[in-house]
């Protein structure tokens, strides 16, 4: 459950690193972060049944596959960008 907050708490980072590029992304992404955070203070407090812990690991899913889309997004696809071009390519060699 440790790692559970931790991620938690990371995961409510994200939209402040996606406001800048990708603000319906950052938007988009808001409403699971609260899911979280409600599926959580429901774990903490009371019995859960199967089927609310399969939501709670299906919203862990959903945000681990949105994170790393978004990862892709904002570092990784500029990067392939300006190394297909090849007017960038002729100014790192000079």
């Amino acid at each position: 459950m440790d790692v559970f907050f931790v991620y938690l708490l990371i995961v409510s980072a994200t939209p402040l690193f996606l406001w800048d590029q990708r603000k319906n992304l950052a938007l988009l992404h808001i409403p699971f972060i609260l899911l979280l955070w409600v599926y959580f203070g429901m774990y903490a407090t009371m019995d859960l049944t199967m089927a609310m812990h399969v939501l709670g690991v299906s919203l862990f899913v959903i945000n681990l596959v949105f994170a790393h889309v978004a990862a892709y997004l904002i570092y990784a696809k500029p990067v392939i960008k300006r190394k297909a071009d090849p007017k960038s390519n002729l100014n790192i060699i000079k």
